[in-house]
């Protein structure tokens, strides 16, 4: 089951249609402050679904909203060397990892890595942090 599967019937806020001139701008803007570009897998989500709220979970997106706001996010954050930010929740962190090209669950206190997921499994990835079955 895909991890948009997962959460259609959940009450989320998302965040608006995604325009392709700000997934543009974002990765140009996110490659000028040293980070690489967002995901192809990552991109294609949020043609889907740019920037979710959600109990405590955000992912981000290439939007106005402060919350979801993927390149204010990633000035604002810390995260470890070599990531973008995608996603967080109380806990723990989303983040792409450019050099190993995987995406990764972060403890946000210490950066541990608790969990790795091939581009592929960008399902897997979302759904762990938030943490559906």
């Amino acid at each position: 089951m895909t991890f948009t599967e997962l959460i259609k019937d959940k009450n989320i806020v998302k965040g608006e249609i995604l325009e392709s001139e700000a997934l543009i701008v974002a990765q140009k803007v996110l490659c000028n402050m040293g980070l690489d570009f967002i995901p192809p897998s990552y991109a294609n989500f949020l043609k889907y679904c740019n920037g979710i709220k959600y109990n405590g979970v955000y992912l981000l997106g290439a939007t106005v909203d402060d919350d979801l706001d993927i390149i204010d996010k990633n000035e604002q954050m810390d995260k470890p060397e070599n990531s973008i930010l995608l996603g967080y929740n109380e806990f723990d962190l989303l983040c792409y990892d450019f050099k190993s090209k995987q995406y990764k669950i972060i403890d946000r206190s210490d950066f541990e890595v608790m969990d790795t997921y091939e581009e592929n499994e960008i399902d897997d990835a979302l759904s762990a942090i938030f943490a559906v079955q």
